[in-house]
């Protein structure tokens, strides 16, 4: 008997630690919960109304304590996902753009040299190696690149549009940074470069390793804004990273059509008026009756008979 309850407590034990997500950063924090978005941002560099349901993450700690140094104030970041996309807006706000040389060679080969914004992911968020980090980047002039791995070689420009849209709008005083991260294209791209795992369908209850990165260049110095806390800076640590988790809660959902109203019921037919027949003319006078004639005949009788005896008088 001691030894089935035994097998049973064990089964129990397994079946739990299957049930129990595995994570790489028990001790890092969850930024928040992704909303599901059904109305697609478009990737231009402006910030669709719907970002602000999204998940909001501040850029705004000192990347191992480096001063601001009056370059600005950090970043402020949005983000969202549906069934193929996760959607990152990223806000910088600086002082100034510093005017550098070289900003072509810069953009191809060092971009780091840049003003720029990283979105850095660990996919599965159970990897210590940081070949297995995906680094989307762009800098202040919307120049994008991709690298799948630390240890691979960086895509640049149209290369990097199979695996993310992107979009940014420069103004006096700040810059916008939109991706538009197609998650099955970067998979496959990524386990082609040696990366282990991406951790599994891209659905709700996922949790990523997350990390945003912005830089801000000046004259001989640079500002560094994490999202992370200071102490946990680390670009390509992925075991220093705090993670997002893909929520179900949909924003952006279209007003449901209101019912249509019924129609009215039809009223009852109205009698149809029926043409009034004309008025009778009025009776056309009696001709001369018997009674009439007899009438005239009497009095032409009496009235001879008056002029007779007139008559009679005279000659007498």
């Amino acid at each position: 008997m001691m030894k089935k309850f035994a097998a049973f407590v064990l089964i129990a034990v397994m079946i739990a630690a299957i049930a129990i997500p595995v994570s790489a950063h028990p001790d890092n924090d969850s930024l928040g919960t992704v909303p599901k978005t059904a109305t697609a941002p478009i990737a231009d560099g402006v910030k669709d109304a719907i970002y602000d349901e999204g998940l909001y993450i501040p850029i705004k700690n000192g990347h191992s304590a480096t001063p601001d140094g009056g370059l600005g104030g950090g970043a402020d970041a949005w983000v969202l996902w549906d069934d193929e996309y996760l959607y990152v807006f990223v806000d910088t706000k600086v002082a100034s753009f510093f005017q550098q040389d070289d900003i072509e060679d810069k953009q191809q080969g060092s971009q780091w040299d840049l003003t720029t914004v990283e979105v850095i992911v660990d996919f599965a968020n159970a990897n210590e190696d940081n070949n297995n980090v995906t680094q989307f980047r762009m800098d202040e002039y919307g120049y994008p690149n991709v690298t799948f791995g630390r240890n691979t070689p960086q895509l640049v420009g149209d290369e990097c549009k199979p695996f993310y849209e992107s979009g940014s709008v420069k103004a006096a005083n700040s810059y916008t940074s939109e991706f538009k991260i197609n998650y099955k294209a970067c998979e496959a791209e990524a386990l082609a470069s040696g990366i282990d795992s991406y951790g599994g369908p891209f659905a709700a209850g996922k949790q990523i390793g997350f990390y945003l990165f912005a830089q801000e260049i000046g004259d001989g110095e640079s500002a560094l804004f994490i999202s992370n806390p200071t102490d946990r800076a680390g670009n390509w640590e992925p075991l220093k990273y705090d993670y997002i988790v893909l929520g179900d809660n949909v924003v952006g959902a279209p007003e449901p059509e209101p019912e249509p109203e019924p129609e009215p019921e039809p009223e009852p037919d109205a009698p149809v008026a029926q043409p009034e027949e004309p008025a009778a003319p009025p009776p056309a006078p009696a001709a001369p009756t018997g009674d009439v004639g007899m009438i005239a005949l009497i009095m032409f009788v009496a009235i001879s008979a008056a002029a007779v005896l007139v008559i009679k008088k005279k000659t007498m």
